[in-house]
């Protein structure tokens, strides 16, 4: 039986060894699926760390990120504005900032994280390459610090806090208030720098329903991403996230973003019954959970263990460039 394990494994290296494209995702999907289900079959471990390494920049949908060109000088006065649109808030003056600042303001917090994720890059790897599994905790900080030193509301939150979620994924919004049209409003934002890394081919297919692992056996399901591709809504959502590292929170946004990991729990040993209670989950089920304080946690790190990492805690400091690194002996 490792005999047979091994020939799937040197079929899936082969497949790796072809260059990127959407050919060599589906062939080594199905390839990885006929292996799920020969370990699930002789009760075998899929777990192979070769191949996981080999698979940690193959994702199922274009994710590169956008690499924001921050003007300096803009940001800072888009900022200076804010600034002084929520004090007038604070003293009873309703107002707020244009479309165009909000989004710059969020550009430059998302490059400044993502700066930060560079700098600490310990394997080589080309950032826009890596899926960032583990980094979920200090993204969450290092989006969330340069908010509240600006007076910005935000939500800290946890997936494990969502309906029908188990596991832990450490994401945040925030929320900025808007002046268009002579209209004020308050608009929701979304920030998850680290989404990248539930949309690995290797975790987006349906041979994870049938891990040989035996303490995972019936009891595991593939991750977030395989299920919001299922749709084109989900795509779209997907690629905008995925490239821009936030997006605004509404309904159909909320509910994408959480029933793809509520869906996470569906597994072979699932019932129907449970099945259609975890896929009928509301966006305003989600923005709920997401707002409710008592259901928001404390921060992974504190500013002083950012800065002491080398991240930026302060939009009011220059955005810089991600870090270039020399990836000639990458593996893709």
């Amino acid at each position: 039986m490792e005999e047979k394990k091994q020939e799937y494994l040197n079929m899936m290296y082969k497949i790796l060894e072809i260059p990127n494209g959407n050919e060599k995702i589906e062939m080594f999907m199905n390839a990885y699926i006929s292996y799920s289900r020969f370990c699930y079959e002789h009760g075998l471990s899929t777990y192979d760390t070769e191949l996981f390494s080999k698979t940690q920049s193959l994702f199922i949908i274009d994710s590169r990120p956008i690499e924001y060109i921050i003007d300096n000088d803009k940001k800072q006065e888009a900022l200076y504005r804010l600034e002084k649109v929520l004090n007038n808030i604070k003293n009873g003056i309703p107002d707020g900032i244009s479309i165009e600042d909000a989004n710059l303001i969020m550009e430059a917090n998302i490059q400044n994280a993502r700066i930060g994720f560079s700098n600490n890059n310990t394997d080589e790897e080309d950032f826009f390459e890596q899926s960032l599994v583990g980094f979920c905790g200090i993204s969450q900080a290092a989006t969330v610090f340069p908010l509240i030193e600006l007076g910005v509301p935000v939500t800290i939150n946890n997936i494990s806090s969502l309906p029908d979620c188990t596991f832990r994924h450490a994401f945040a919004t925030c929320t900025l208030p808007i002046k268009d049209c002579n209209q004020i409003y308050e608009k929701q934002f979304l920030m998850d720098a680290t989404y990248r890394q539930f949309f690995l081919a290797i975790e987006c297919n349906e041979g994870r329903y049938f891990q040989g692992d035996l303490q995972f056996k019936d009891k595991s399901g593939p991750s977030a991403g395989y299920y919001v591709c299922k749709t084109p809504d989900g795509i779209a959502f997907a690629k905008e996230l995925l490239t821009k590292g936030y997006v605004e929170l509404t309904e159909n946004n909320a509910r994408i973003y959480g029933n793809g990991f509520s869906m996470e729990e569906i597994y072979l040993s699932t019932s129907l019954d449970d099945q259609q209670r975890i896929m009928s989950h509301t966006g305003k089920e989600y923005i709920d959970a997401i707002n409710n304080k008592n259901l928001q946690e404390d921060l992974d790190y504190t500013s002083e263990e950012l800065t002491e990492y080398g991240y930026n805690v302060s939009l009011y400091n220059s955005i810089g460039n991600i870090k270039k690194v020399n990836n000639s002996n990458m593996i893709r």
